[in-house]
């Protein structure tokens, strides 16, 4: 009798032993899926959902909207065939942009509803058209406006960055950055050379 209770608490350690390890792995197995829920929920919240992705998008439309009309009234009264032989260039990407993404808007599923506020828009506009203002007062406020370019640029990229989901917005979204980067630094520089006396 004294010899089968050593041998019985042996049978009962190895038994909880082995409930013990098969709860670790059961434990492992839930924390496992829990992290990998975890990082799911984590992606799914940095992804945009459609309905932010298209106001995005139709800001931005609208903005470059205004950029080739206000390009075309500064054109009209430019002081300077340098200047606008750049201007044209910018104006018909300005262009291009916004009907490049005024298609991928309505490729899904949304609408055109942004608009410029119209003082803001007659601002632009009037400010753009008034021949008494020279190129040089004119490029020099741009720059001002955009003193750093990654910094101007920054915005577009951050939301293409979000778009690991839409390969197709995200590349459109990179170039018309390139773009940019181009048109601001074509002023920076158009900018300088007229205030050091060069066309």
């Amino acid at each position: 009798m004294q010899e089968r209770a050593p041998s019985r608490i042996e049978d009962a350690i190895t038994r909880l032993a082995e409930a013990q390890a098969e709860i670790c792995a059961q434990l492992t197995r839930l924390a496992d899926k829990v992290e990998g829920l975890e990082a799911a929920r984590g992606a799914e919240a940095r992804r945009l959902s459609v309905t932010e992705l298209i106001e995005f998008l139709d800001g931005f439309r609208a903005a470059e909207a205004l950029g080739e009309a206000s390009l075309g009234a500064w054109i009209a009264v430019s002081d300077s065939a340098g200047v606008r032989g750049g201007l044209r260039t910018v104006q018909m990407r300005e262009g291009m942009h916004a009907r490049l993404l005024e298609q991928r808007i309505k490729e899904l599923g949304g609408a055109l509803r942004a608009e410029i506020p119209e003082d803001v828009y007659a601002q632009v506009m009037r400010s753009q058209a008034d021949p008494g203002r020279s190129d040089v007062q004119k490029l020099a406020e741009f720059v001002e406006r955009f003193p750093d370019i990654d910094a101007a640029l920054r915005p577009i990229l951050a939301m293409a960055d979000r778009l690991e989901h839409d390969p197709e917005t995200q590349s459109l979204l990179r170039t018309i950055a390139q773009d940019e980067r181009s048109t601001l630094e074509f002023l920076s520089d158009i900018c300088e050379r007229l205030h050091n006396g060069q066309s």
